[in-house]
């Protein structure tokens, strides 16, 4: 009801005939908690501690649909990403605009989760109040010698189509025009720069099952850095990973997952492969639930020495209600003398506490989150 009537509000105070059929819905989520971070072992630099206050991904979504007649409609999403410790605002979510049917599904224009998601999804792997980087499928499952495949967040320059629900299947289908930034530049850098300039282009496609306690899917991706002579120019690279998975729902509230990926990283010198295998389990009782994650990579193909690389977490969060949830959560990555894996969105993707070959990392979070 609130939602409908701040959406009554927000239609109102923008008086514009156009807008005088289209339904507005606002949703989003508040979430953050406390990070203890650590990093041990290896060739340690001593910046190998943070303690702070983390921001998890918090967003306010407009969604806006118009009917045009005949089972098609217009539709639109804007997700704006706040983070609530530093005051930072962006539209960096899943945000696009596109047409839908009943028959034919849903076409999307925009920038959009896609490949990197697809497990924690299909496994039930996601925690009520956790931080992502607990979520071990956005980590170890998705790197390749430091590297994250598919981004590790949105890839923009996006054009998907989405099927309806055919009994219990859905698929998607996805192509870039330039999955690591701008188009007509080298990798995503300034155009007329070395390689070939408007090369770089991706495509994903994705088929799932879910049907009452199972699900199952595959998903791959396929990604060429701008110059195909030149990959790697900016560090994405040309990029190759396929993923499938499998969960089933017990009727007494505890999950079972198991998910495999295989990726493949080209930086032009240098080409690797690594496989890595996932099992996440969580039980819910009453308004309580606990979670486990494993993972392990395997060691990668034309590397020096082991670069293999497992990871685990384990938490338990408790729900004040449907929507309002606090938790603990404590995650572990331990790595082989040439392995470099860390957590999402630390480590590598943070200069002042990259992972060395060979170190640890590990994290403690407290964390409380509110949908809406």
């Amino acid at each position: 009801m609130q939602k409908k009537l701040i959406a009554a509000a927000v239609a109102g105070l923008i008086a514009v005939p156009a807008l005088a059929q289209t339904n507005v819905t606002i949703s989003g989520r508040f979430a953050a908690g406390y990070q203890n971070y650590k990093l041990s072992g290896g060739g340690s630099t001593g910046l190998d501690t943070y303690n702070g206050v983390s921001d998890q991904s918090s967003r306010i979504i407009f969604n806006v649909k118009e009917d045009l007649g005949g089972g098609l409609a217009a539709w639109g999403q804007a997700d704006m990403r706040f983070s609530q410790d530093l005051g930072a605002i962006a539209m960096s979510g899943n945000t696009g605009m596109g047409l839908m049917s009943n028959t034919w599904g849903k076409f999307t224009i925009g920038r959009w989760d896609v490949h990197y998601m697809e497990i924690a999804a299909g496994t039930n792997a996601g925690m009520r109040a956790g931080a992502l980087e607990n979520v071990t499928s956005f980590g170890l499952m998705s790197q390749v010698n430091g590297v994250t495949i598919a981004n590790g967040t949105r890839t923009p320059n996006l054009m998907m189509w989405d099927s309806p629900n055919w009994n219990g299947f859905t698929a998607r289908l996805g192509y870039s025009t330039g999955a690591f930034g701008a188009e007509g530049g080298t990798n995503g850098g300034p155009a007329g720069g070395p390689g070939d300039p408007g090369d770089g282009h991706a495509w994903t496609g994705a088929v799932r099952y879910a049907n009452g306690p199972w699900k199952a899917g595959i998903s791959h991706w396929s990604a060429d850095a701008e110059g195909s002579s030149m990959p790697g120019i900016l560090g994405a690279g040309d990029q190759r990973s396929t993923r499938a998975w499998g969960s089933y729902q017990f009727g007494m509230g505890l999950s079972i997952g198991l998910a495999f990926d295989r990726s493949k990283l080209d930086l032009g010198a240098v080409s690797s492969s690594r496989s890595a295998w996932y099992i996440p389990i969580n039980y819910a009782f009453g308004p309580h639930k606990i979670y486990f994650d494993y993972s392990k990579a395997n060691d990668a193909s034309n590397t020096v020495g082991n670069s293999a690389g497992k990871q685990w977490s384990l938490g338990y969060d408790y729900a004040f209600s449907k929507r309002t949830s606090a938790g603990v959560y404590y995650t572990k990555v331990s790595n082989n003398t040439a392995g470099s894996y860390d957590m999402f969105a630390v480590g590598r993707n943070s200069a002042s506490l990259a992972t060395l070959p060979g170190e640890d990392a590990r994290m403690w979070y407290f964390g409380l989150a509110h949908n809406f």
